[in-house]
């Protein structure tokens, strides 16, 4: 586990070229970010990172690795069991990451991963009228419903190198 002064280095090192926002114990705005849907959940991460694209989730990644660090990932932060936070280590943030393309011609929307539910539906089915099934991540289409308004396809990005 890292020291608090090596992880003061590494984000001093990384807020130069950072697009998204770093948040330590001591900075304004860490006790509301580090907060998830569940209250009773109530966990301390050494570093919170939150990106705005794709080359901030590399770099949070690559600075966890660096640190030695285990990580939690949050989109929404609705997980009920706290699994979008972390006791010291870093939480990767996900949720500013709100861009979403729809090709109603193809019937393929693009999310990116701090997009909910609600923001997804309102994209596609008031802008386009067309029901979302996550066909990407579920096998089968969600309760085997076929027969509803066109498939949208939820593509999403790897977290690897």
């Amino acid at each position: 586990m890292s020291s608090i002064a090596s992880v003061d280095r590494a984000v001093a090192e990384l807020a130069a070229t950072f697009g998204g926002q770093l948040l330590r114990p001591v900075d304004a705005g860490y006790e509301e970010a580090r907060k998830v849907h569940n209250g009773l959940i109530d966990k301390r991460p050494a570093l919170i990172v939150k990106c705005r694209g794709v080359a901030d989730v590399l770099d949070a990644v690559n600075l966890t690795r660096r640190l030695g660090l285990e990580v939690a990932v949050r989109g929404g932060g609705h997980n009920v069991a706290g699994r979008a936070t972390i006791d010291g280590g870093v939480m990767i943030d996900l949720s500013p990451m709100k861009g979403i393309h729809v090709d109603a011609k193809i019937h393929l929307a693009r999310a990116q991963a701090g997009v909910t539910w609600a923001e997804l539906n309102r994209a596609t089915h008031q802008r386009h009228r067309h029901a979302v099934r996550v066909a990407a991540l579920v096998p089968r289409q969600l309760h085997g419903r076929d027969e509803c308004l066109p498939e949208l396809r939820i593509d999403s990005f790897d977290l690897q190198n």
